[in-house]
């Protein structure tokens, strides 16, 4: 889809239903695919796998040749052999930003998403926790928490509202670390630097209390910002870091793990309906396995990029991790005590 056909469509879109501020998390949300026809042909789906055709697209929030759009183009290509061409998949990539797409996928125009942490931002403010910095120990903690009974009213909420189920398997896509002209071996080293943060309040909330003076400043600008000194720090996972070339404004690249960046998939309910019952477990099964692989593959590939990093010039930072922890806890406990629920307590204990 050409950039001025994508426009055309977007605004037709718009005039049936209206589309939410183009919100994206770039930087947060990190980011091939052709063109296809949405909607579905032939009759309702629902029972036993018969001859109905379904086309499928699905919008991504991340650039052509992202990691997710490419495994995302595979599981397409997984789903048309095994539902023998029943179910063609377009993934559109850069569709839009996070909210664009949501709601674009609410109204039915496209019939699914790829994209970060929106839906929990929207659908489930109470429990954002869930995607902020320096809340758990691991990745495997932060997983239980998506498979936590917490979010289950988020989930309904982005069903009966947002008219989209959730693929609840989320995509790992690597740990956010710091980056700047410094280490950053415990947060005294930050007190008062100025660090680019996505838009997001609880995040800003979260490193102003640990002594930061976050700033937020779109994704698409990071580079120059770092470059003109507007900002000094920022924080990415290493993939993001090399793909932005973010190493030519930055020296050191301290390993806070602070956050594990995730991905999610969204179908629009009535199009996920209008399939068999075959079918659809055709296009969760796959779609669950694919994620795994690419969780995996992802998790393996963290290391060399941060060997590139260091190839590149970076100094790579190993911090004092507890102390880190430690900082973040009064601004976290303070964040759960006014907006989320349940307790840091309780959520440490996952």
């Amino acid at each position: 889809m050409s950039q001025q056909s994508r426009r055309s469509f977007i605004k037709r879109a718009s005039l049936l239903g209206g589309t939410g501020a183009v919100t994206s998390l770039a930087g947060c949300s990190g980011a091939g695919g052709g063109s296809g026809n949405t909607g579905t042909t032939g009759s309702s789906g629902g029972g036993d796998s018969g001859s109905e055709s379904h086309s499928m697209l699905i919008g991504s929030v991340f650039p052509s040749g992202h990691v997710i759009n490419e495994m995302a183009n595979s599981w397409a290509d997984t789903v048309a052999k095994e539902t023998d061409d029943r179910v063609s998949i377009t993934i559109e990539p850069a569709f839009g930003g996070e909210q664009e797409v949501m709601e674009q996928t609410r109204i039915g125009s496209i019939d699914g998403t790829i994209i970060g942490t929106r839906w929990v931002i929207d659908y489930d403010p109470k429990n954002f926790w869930v995607e902020s910095p320096f809340v758990f120990e691991n990745w495997e903690q932060q997983k239980r928490a998506f498979e936590a009974d917490y979010l289950d009213d988020g989930k309904k909420r982005l069903r009966e509202e947002g008219n989209q189920r959730l693929v609840e398997q989320p995509v790992y896509r690597g740990y956010r670390h710091t980056s700047g002209k410094s280490a950053f071996e415990t947060p005294e080293d930050i007190q008062g630097t100025n660090l680019r943060v996505p838009d997001l309040s609880p995040w800003v909330n979260i490193w102003e209390g640990i002594g930061a003076s976050p700033t937020t400043v779109a994704f698409d600008e990071l580079y120059s910002a770092l470059q003109q000194g507007v900002v000094k720090a920022q924080e990415n996972p290493a993939e993001t870091v090399l793909s932005a070339s973010l190493h030519e404004v930055q020296s050191h690249y301290t390993l806070t793990q602070h956050l594990a960046s995730t991905g999610w998939f969204t179908l629009n309910t009535d199009t996920f309906s209008s399939l068999s019952d075959d079918d659809q477990t055709v296009v969760t099964d796959t779609l669950t396995q694919s994620i795994k692989d690419l969780s995996t593959k992802i998790a393996e590939s963290e290391s060399k990029a941060i060997d590139e990093l260091k190839n590149k010039g970076m100094t790579i930072v190993e911090p004092d991790r507890d102390a880190w922890l430690a900082a973040a806890e009064e601004p976290l406990k303070a964040q759960f005590e006014k907006k989320w629920e349940p307790s840091l307590e309780e959520v440490r204990n996952i």
